[in-house]
């Protein structure tokens, strides 16, 4: 009787710390305590100029994308999504973004793309702006 209820002790704690190990919140990345250094807060920033940027022949693009949900706590692996979404994780915020997978430099073809997801039930789904470069 003892060995039995040895056996069911140490069964169900191995159980208890599985889960919990499983479930934990992942640690955020170092990056995300610091604050971003500032292109001229050098320590004698009056003694020396800094360099100036680099200049680039690429031009700033509106584009437009569908963005679903922001998941916080939640695993995305648990959801069955439609097959032109993605989710991204942003560890600083430690949240899930699901979103469309390509981005559109026309308006039309981002709203065609977010009535057919109202349609299929993601209700919520609306379009955000970013800005990419060709």
């Amino acid at each position: 009787m003892k060995s039995l209820f040895l056996f069911f002790f140490l069964t169900v704690s191995a159980a208890i710390y599985a889960q919990s190990a499983s479930s934990a919140i992942k640690p955020k990345p170092s990056y995300c305590n610091e604050p971003p250094e500032a292109y001229d807060s050098r320590k004698n920033a009056s003694a020396v100029k800094p360099a100036a940027l680099p200049k680039f022949n690429s031009k700033p693009v509106v584009e437009y994308r569908v963005q679903v949900a922001i998941l916080r706590k939640t695993d995305p692996t648990k959801y069955p999504f439609h097959r032109s979404l993605v989710a991204r994780y942003q560890p600083c915020e430690e949240v899930w973004i699901v979103e469309s997978k390509q981005s559109f430099r026309n308006r039309q073809d981002a709203e065609k793309l977010r009535a057919e997801l109202a349609k299929m039930g993601y209700g919520g789904a609306y379009i955000t702006t970013l800005v990419g470069y060709e």
